[in-house]
């Protein structure tokens, strides 16, 4: 039970409740999660998420590599060292994705 100060004004108090109704009601944010390139390899290879989340596909090897869903819903551009792409799933469903320079790197995402 929230207590309140009993002289807080008309206006301030509807404000107060507001504020308290929009964020006790919203849906929690899924937190990002990221994907590794490395050694010419997604690693996770296979990881199972909540609708709303980011997916950060981070670039940590030597060389340029691309991410692409085989449905085609995402791709990235070409990803130097270091570089990421992120993705937010906003439906359920299995991607299914690969590197688009290097085919036979491949990797699952399952939203639920």
């Amino acid at each position: 039970m929230m207590l309140l100060p009993s002289r807080l004004p008309r206006r301030g108090l509807g404000t107060l409740i507001a504020f308290a109704l929009l964020f006790s009601l919203s849906p929690a944010m899924a937190a990002d999660t990221t994907i590794s390139i490395s050694n010419f390899a997604f690693a996770p290879v296979e990881t199972t998420i909540p609708v709303g989340t980011t997916v950060v596909f981070k670039n940590d090897d030597d060389t340029i590599h691309s991410v692409l869903a085989d449905d085609g819903s995402f791709h990235s551009e070409a990803l130097d060292s270091g570089d990421e792409f992120r993705f937010t799933f906003a439906k359920s469903g299995v991607f299914s994705y690969h590197c688009g320079l290097h085919p036979f790197m491949q990797g699952k995402i399952i939203v639920k």
